[in-house]
């Protein structure tokens, strides 16, 4: 598969567009916290297959802020965005300008390459609240995810008051739908600021009862962040609720309290290495049964 350098969306033109990756801070921003990348990353470690180098699919790779953490721990990537001006950032960053180690593409997260191939981590990172079809992004992702391969999976919580999708706007997440659209529609036309001049803001807000079903729909072992929490991660004031975590007789407690609390929606999902990574056509079926689970 070639690298390719052509947009697959139109974008506003001219001084939006030019503010925009001038200001937003995905376009213009450094690298994730390395200390919130290892956080993660020991969080779900246990879950990921024994393979050296793991192959990593970023989606919606952005400028490469969370590549570059793969990349740091010999992983080989590949990232995938639709706009070419942040492929082309990311492959400026330092360590991901070598093609052997990071591969930068240009395609849509509803419809990748036929030859993407297999992963062993795939992540949809702050994706699908920015798509119209998120159902097809996350039937595309478990399309190139390996047997034993890990979805990791952070998106918007309808369930938290605040949010960051929409700056000073708390309890955007609890407006009801319409009046959600009106909202933003306003926003669109005569304060961009407000959602960093993006042209494709968030649309959808989640909950992770409704995204477990629907991974759990596509035959994934699906795991959230109180699941894979240690009582060690828990320190300070946060130590209150440890009695939440897991036990080796009994699952997590009172989640629905950890989901008021939880700014992003975050699974893990494992796709069992007995099943064989389905093709197109199989998980279409599923997922047309999946629709009213929005």
């Amino acid at each position: 598969m070639n690298d390719t350098s052509e947009p697959t969306q139109r974008f506003t033109s001219g001084e939006t567009r030019t503010t925009y990756l001038a200001k937003n801070r995905i376009a213009v921003g450094p690298p994730s916290d390395p200390e919130e990348f290892r956080r993660e990353y020991q969080r779900f470690e246990r879950l990921l297959p024994q393979r050296t180098p793991l192959r990593v699919l970023d989606i919606g790779c952005g400028t490469g802020a969370w590549s570059v953490h793969w990349v740091s721990l010999g992983s080989k990537v590949t990232g995938v965005d639709f706009d070419a001006e942040f492929v082309a950032r990311a492959r400026q960053r330092e360590n991901l300008a070598d093609y052997a180690v990071f591969r930068g593409i240009v395609a849509d997260a509803t419809n990748l390459p036929d030859d993407i191939g297999e992963f062993d981590v795939v992540m949809l990172n702050s994706l699908l609240e920015h798509v119209p079809d998120w159902r097809a992004v996350i039937r595309e992702a478990v399309r190139a995810l390996a047997p034993g391969g890990v979805l990791l999976l952070h998106t918007t919580n309808r369930h938290h008051p605040f949010q960051g999708e929409v700056n000073h706007f708390p309890f955007y997440p609890w407006i009801p739908a319409r009046m959600r659209d009106r909202i933003l529609a306003w926003i669109m036309k005569h304060r961009r600021d407000l959602v960093n001049y993006t042209d494709f803001p968030a649309v959808h807000w989640f909950s992770s009862p409704q995204l477990s079903k629907v991974l759990q729909g596509l035959g994934l072992e699906v795991y959230d962040r109180l699941d894979l929490m240690r009582p060690t991660q828990l320190t300070g004031l946060r130590s209150i609720a440890r009695w939440m975590l897991p036990g080796s007789d009994h699952p997590a407690r009172f989640k629905f309290l950890f989901y008021l609390v939880s700014p992003t929606v975050s699974l893990y999902a494992r796709r069992p290495t007995r099943s064989a990574a389905p093709s197109r056509y199989q998980q279409a079926q599923p997922a047309a049964a999946l629709r009213h689970t929005s």
